[in-house]
């Protein structure tokens, strides 16, 4: 019998605690440890945190106690909002000089190798010295929008261009940040004044670079499009109301700009209402149970066309989830070093 790997955690936002309670659930894995940033979760126990029974760990926040831990992975999803981007880098360095695996679902870190040198050099250094491996994953980037497209860009000979294109339905969300941050109930007239063009390339990066990579391209630039959609009449969701009138979808597209040419084309589509007012494609039927859509188009010999359709309210947030955890064998099976999130590849476990 296989011995079961010993996890010790890091975060318990809305992702975070999803990936908590799946490691508890796992008949593979053995919880050991878990650090948190909230004085109010400190010294509580960690299946209580989440909602299910008492599991015998508690949580800290004293980072010196977590890394004296016997573990052979962490998972790590703090919240990363408000910190700078080189604390984080420092302190995932500090899990593995202590000799741990990482896993983390921080959006910058599915293709490392986009990352500044500075970092990628404190990520090597740190795997080195304490002969761990890192991995960074999720749903997107670490899935639809990079990994699913380049593996189904094996099927084609000489791919000339790659092409995908999400809808998230949003209207579950309630986070005023997400509502504020695309301009939802803002007039057609206030977002021109108030969004500053260019905001979202940073976010295409990883996903841009991993491709582009995988496929030996080089990419000259990111351009960024907005399209917005207004609503025909009032609506209220949990993050707030919108008037008619107002934003109700918005679709920003990106190009990846190889020898000239925009080769690399992404479109993502939020919208509130489930009767969404704009016309964008891909358009998810009403009533259907799907609550993310991502069409992936390879251009080449044959011409190559993939669906992916995830049921739920918000089903990125468990596949983001889900992914994290069934990577934790990968990880820990592999030769220490930096691994993006199209070199190892997460195993599911069917009950």
């Amino acid at each position: 019998m296989e011995r079961r790997l010993r996890v010790s955690h890091v975060g318990t936002g809305h992702t975070g605690a999803l990936v908590l309670g799946q490691v508890l659930r796992s008949p593979q894995l053995t919880l050991t440890g878990h650090l948190v940033h909230s004085p109010e979760k400190v010294g509580r126990d960690s299946g209580e945190i989440v909602g299910v029974a008492p599991v015998g760990v508690l949580a800290t926040d004293d980072i010196a106690e977590f890394l004296a831990l016997e573990s052979d992975c962490v998972t790590y999803l703090p919240a990363v909002a408000g910190r700078e981007p080189d604390e984080v880098i420092d302190q995932i360095c500090a899990i593995l000089t202590s000799g741990k695996n990482v896993v983390t679902a921080d959006t910058r870190m599915a293709f490392p190798r986009s990352l500044d040198d500075a970092s990628r050099t404190k990520l090597r250094l740190a795997c080195e010295e304490g002969k761990s491996s890192f991995l960074g994953t999720g749903i997107a980037p670490g899935f639809a929008t990079d990994v699913l497209p380049v593996h189904a860009a094996s099927l084609t000979h000489e791919p000339t261009s790659i092409r995908v294109e999400e809808r998230l339905p949003s209207g579950a969300f309630r986070g005023l940040s997400f509502f504020d941050h695309f301009g939802f109930g803002r007039t057609p007239e206030q977002d021109t004044q108030t969004y500053v063009p260019g905001t979202m390339i940073a976010h295409m990066t990883t996903p841009v670079a991993l491709v582009a990579d995988a496929l030996g391209w080089t990419v000259d630039g990111i351009n960024e499009f907005r399209d917005i959609a207004v609503a025909d009449r009032d609506y209220t969701f949990p993050a707030g109301a919108i008037a008619a009138g107002t934003i109700a979808s918005v679709r920003m597209r990106f190009e990846g700009v190889v020898a000239g040419e925009p080769r690399l084309r992404f479109a993502f589509i939020w919208s509130l209402p489930d009767d969404p007012p704009d016309d964008w494609e891909p358009r998810i039927p009403a009533g259907s149970a799907t609550g993310r859509l991502t069409r992936v188009t390879i251009e080449g010999n044959p011409t190559i066309r993939i669906e992916l359709g995830i049921d739920g309210v918000l089903p990125g947030v468990e596949a983001t989830a889900a992914r994290v955890v069934n990577s934790i064998p990968a990880v820990c099976a592999a030769a220490p070093g930096v691994y993006s999130a199209l070199e190892l590849i997460p195993r599911a476990i069917g009950r």
